[in-house]
């Protein structure tokens, strides 16, 4: 872990070393999400109830991109939010045959949890109503540096087999590590050093695989021992297919006498384009959650069919989830609609 942390400190130090920036260009540019959502129950889910609901999602991102004397290459985005607060924001510097490096505030990490999904909606598990109580017990993923502060270091494109890796490293939070006046990532608290790896390349036309690997130093209770997926997604004309899987190794903290050990998820989902506009897709997850000193794991399956056509700029779109053994909890189903309509600008 040292050794990777002067690794990542010399390269960026490195790419300081530039000549004056040229005059960049700023953009502006930003989507909306209007939702309405029905749900059933069926058992007792103790986060979730029958109901229905509104809702909507907007984000803004400034943008901004330049180069240097050298030839090498800047850019800053910065998204904000639907409550005009910073949601996260990055600073890349493109290095030409060396890679780039990029400065990362709370700007996602680079699991590759659900790269296999072909939904025209959004993988079931990770939108709607269901999808947000996913940290909460809904469903468990493989874990990563998505919410820490880091810094990204990414091979130059042109590769073979259009090979793409990358290295994530997101430094301590413990109460006693020092932070920057400028910090704004939405850290878990205690969270130690950790580093994220993933990989995707082509090995043959329409067939794309990857991998990542979520590793952190010295476990705490806010963070999982360790989490990787993998995926391969194939297409051909206007099919798509995807196979995926990922596991979790839960913290520390929770890892006692019958508690859950590990959290094992299959996915599987195929897509096709029916035209131009209106493109269907369906998908099919089964998440695994295994206790450590009993027999008594449980096996929650996720199905899910969507649509999605688009109009004069504008996405409607629909998507219908039915959850067997819901969090996790024998006997619990959860069927959940979620209509949308969105647009970007």
């Amino acid at each position: 872990m040292k050794t990777l942390k002067k690794l990542a400190f010399s390269i960026l130090a490195s790419a300081f070393v530039f000549a004056n920036a040229n005059a960049g260009e700023l953009a502006v540019s930003g989507s909306a999400k209007a939702t309405y959502t029905i749900i059933s129950v069926d058992g007792s889910p103790t986060k979730q109830s029958a109901g229905k609901g509104m809702g909507m999602a907007n984000e803004f991102s400034l943008t901004a991109s330049g180069e240097l004397d050298n030839g090498y290459t800047w850019a800053m985005n910065i998204d904000i939010d639907g409550d005009t607060t910073q949601d996260d924001g990055s600073l890349t510097f493109g290095m030409g045959g060396l890679g780039s490096l990029k400065w990362n505030i709370s700007d996602g990490g680079i699991t590759k949890d659900f790269a296999s999904m072909q939904s025209v909606y959004g993988a079931s598990v990770d939108n709607g109503n269901s999808g947000s109580v996913a940290a909460t017990g809904g469903y468990t993923d493989s874990g990563d540096t998505g919410a820490m502060n880091t810094i990204r270091y990414t091979t130059p494109s042109g590769l073979p087999l259009d090979l793409s890796a990358s290295i994530q490293f997101a430094p301590s939070t413990g109460a006693n590590s020092a932070a920057s006046s400028n910090a704004a990532g939405t850290v878990d608290a205690g969270a130690e050093d950790a580093i994220e790896y993933a990989f995707s390349m082509v090995p043959v036309e329409g067939l794309e695989i990857g991998a990542s690997y979520y590793d952190p130093d010295d476990p705490s209770a806010a963070q999982a021992e360790e989490g990787g997926a993998y995926y391969a997604t194939y297409a051909i004309g206007s099919l798509s297919f995807g196979l995926g899987k990922s596991f979790k190794a839960t913290s520390l903290a929770t890892n006692t006498t019958n508690e859950a050990e590990a959290y094992e998820n299959t996915m599987m989902s195929v897509a096709f384009n029916v035209n131009d506009a209106l493109s269907i897709s369906y998908e099919d997850i089964e998440s695994s959650k295994e206790f450590e000193t009993s027999s008594s794991d449980v096996d929650m399956d996720v199905t899910s069919m969507q649509a999605a056509y688009t109009v004069a700029g504008a996405t409607f779109s629909i998507s219908n989830e039915e959850y067997d053994n819901f969090q996790y909890t024998t006997g619990n189903k959860l069927k959940e609609t979620n209509f949308a309509m969105s647009i970007a600008f």
